[in-house]
């Protein structure tokens, strides 16, 4: 006897054959797919403890997000409109945290996630990965690990300068703290070390610098004329992510941008390129830099944004050379969500409209980048992204009697174009039933939720982000936001060691 049987539902495999099976059925015992098919054939050949009626349901893979933040979840609703985001988020993140937050926001994250279908998601700490103790990344997959999916916990190196300064919330003080490149080295191994294929494999940790060159603007594209020489520290940095990388046995998760991908290749030892790097947002690169991408076979994910309007991912053109491509959230903000299905949808709309033909990423392949395409992107496509006999039992049942999903025709359209998170009935990790009828089954919602709320209100005091939570001018009538005070304070922002 089996451990559980899906019956019933529109089976959407994203196996070799793309097979979307009608009445079709899943069978899954331990933590594992044994049986793909007809209801009717599984039915009489594999008697279940549990048998879950998936009427009216599609069964599929759980999306993989393959790359998010940890920490923004917990500051969607305050850090919005706003040219200061990046200088503010670091800011905060760098200076005014208690090692408790870092676990009350992954759990808000990884039920957030929960909810919308996400059974595997890539988790980088901050807006710039804090590493300089291994407490933060600890007490994040702790977080996760209570929910229940997986997590990819990605840290490593932030933004020069060497040594930098860090603040810590200790018993209600701040302790501030210089720490050079070396005590990050050695926080990253010693959180490798003790995540990487922790939590019974659930939890894997990757080496994640910010950025694949250190000397050039770490989050927007660069001029070719700024992109001349690698730095000795640029060489040091790729050399160091790929010792520990091999080390143990795990992989590379970074961020690119224009110009950076013609200054790596330079480094023809250590570049963090090729098939075990994974690199998120890519905007702005040149097209000697896509074909680099595809020639070493390194690995691309975007998030959707309605930046890419101006300043986009080359995604077109890296999948028409063979590359592989994945849609990612970038993590929960007012401006973008967990929300995958959100995700996808917004992916085909900006980069139709940027490639000015309303015919390229159909339906199909947007749900390949978000689910196999995603996790071979991770390095995970032998275990989870289809549903396939010896596969991680990792499934999402939608529910498709809702009236914005019916009739039933087209279902990949309908999906992509109409579906949302709300519509995830019930969502299956290795084995284990996590959300049943939209519920979560092992954690208690309402105490995440108001717990990581109280530890935010404390976090606004300290950082001096009132202007930003508690706006107090509203602009009822306006068409256009304009402020009477400032919010951010650049200058006693830098001298507090906030941003670098």
């Amino acid at each position: 006897m089996i451990d559980l049987l899906l019956l019933n539902g529109t089976v959407i495999t994203m196996d070799k054959e793309r097979r979307i099976i009608e009445n079709g059925a899943v069978a899954v015992d331990e933590d594992k797919i044994v049986c793909v098919g007809a209801s009717e054939d599984l039915r009489a050949k594999y008697p279940a403890k549990k048998v879950v009626d998936c009427t009216d349901h599609v069964i599929m893979p759980g999306f993989v997000d393959a790359h998010g933040h940890g920490g923004h979840a917990a500051f969607k609703s305050i850090i919005k409109d706003t040219s200061y985001w990046m200088l503010v988020m670091t800011h905060t993140y760098k200076n005014y945290l208690t090692d408790e937050f870092w676990y009350y926001e992954a759990r808000l994250s990884a039920l957030d996630r929960l909810h919308s279908g996400v059974t595997t998601g890539v988790c980088v700490l901050g807006s710039q990965p804090r590493c300089d103790n291994p407490i933060f990344a600890i007490n994040n997959a702790k977080g996760y690990a209570e929910v229940g999916i997986k997590e990819i916990v990605c840290t490593g190196p932030c933004s020069l300068p060497w040594p930098h300064r860090f603040g810590r919330i200790v018993d209600g003080k701040r302790v501030v703290s210089e720490v050079n490149f070396e005590q990050v080295l050695h926080s990253l191994e010693t959180i490798i070390e003790q995540l990487h294929n922790s939590n019974g494999g659930k939890t894997k940790a990757y080496v994640a610098p910010f950025g694949v060159i250190t000397s050039v603007d770490p989050s927007n594209p660069s001029p070719a004329d700024r992109c001349v020489k690698l730095t000795e520290h640029d060489l040091r940095q790729a050399k160091e992510m790929r010792r520990i990388a091999k080390k143990y046995k795990t992989r590379i998760h970074t961020d690119a941008f224009g110009g950076m991908i013609h200054l790596a290749i330079q480094d023809k030892e250590n570049a963090l390129l090729g098939p075990d790097v994974h690199l998120q947002h890519c905007t702005g690169l040149s097209i000697d830099e896509v074909i680099i991408l595809a020639k070493t076979g390194t690995n691309v994910s975007f998030a959707p944004s309605m930046d890419q309007l101006k300043d986009r991912t080359p995604v077109v053109e890296l999948l028409e050379l063979g590359a592989t491509v994945a849609v990612a959230t970038d993590g929960s903000m007012l401006s973008s969500s967990f929300d995958m299905f959100a995700a996808m949808n917004k992916a085909q709309m900006v980069h139709r409209v940027v490639s000015k033909d309303d015919y390229y990423l159909p339906s199909e392949k947007i749900l390949e980048m978000a689910t196999i395409d995603a996790a071979k992107c991770i390095g995970l496509d032998n275990e989870i992204g289809s549903l396939e006999v010896d596969k991680k039992a990792d499934i999402i049942t939608v529910d498709l009697m809702k009236p914005h999903l019916m009739p039933r025709f087209n279902i990949m359209d309908t999906l992509i174009s109409n579906a949302s998170h709300a519509d995830v009935d019930t969502v299956i990790v290795n084995g284990e039933i996590l959300l049943e009828e939209g519920k979560a089954k092992n954690v208690n919602e309402k105490e995440i939720m108001l717990q990581v709320e109280e530890e935010v209100k404390e976090t606004v005091k300290r950082a001096g982000l009132e202007n930003f939570a508690y706006p107090s001018k509203k602009q009822w009538g306006n068409t256009k936001i304009y402020f009477d005070e400032t919010r951010f304070d650049i200058e006693a922002n830098r001298k507090d060691g906030g941003y670098y």
